[in-house]
């Protein structure tokens, strides 16, 4: 799936609501949409300059739902 406006990721953000990731050190699984927004706030706090970081941490769901899977299988695929 190729995301080709803003509407189409804020879309798929919002669609992630209730999508329940399993962390990778074995702790509860938490919902993607509200961890998203979570780190977002935690990076604006942060780093207030860095933009770019901030869309990171809320667009970083999104990634898990173009490419489900493994997250070693998924790494071949990261920008």
């Amino acid at each position: 799936m190729e995301l080709r406006t803003v509407e189409e990721l804020m879309d798929l953000l919002y669609a992630c609501r209730g999508t329940r990731e399993v962390p990778d050190r074995g702790e509860a699984p938490v919902d993607a949409h509200d961890h998203a927004l979570r780190t977002a706030a935690l990076l604006r706090r942060g780093r207030p300059a860095d933009k770019e970081l901030q869309v990171a941490g809320l667009v970083r769901p999104v990634g898990r739902l173009l490419w489900p899977g493994e997250p070693t299988a998924r790494a071949d695929r990261a920008a």
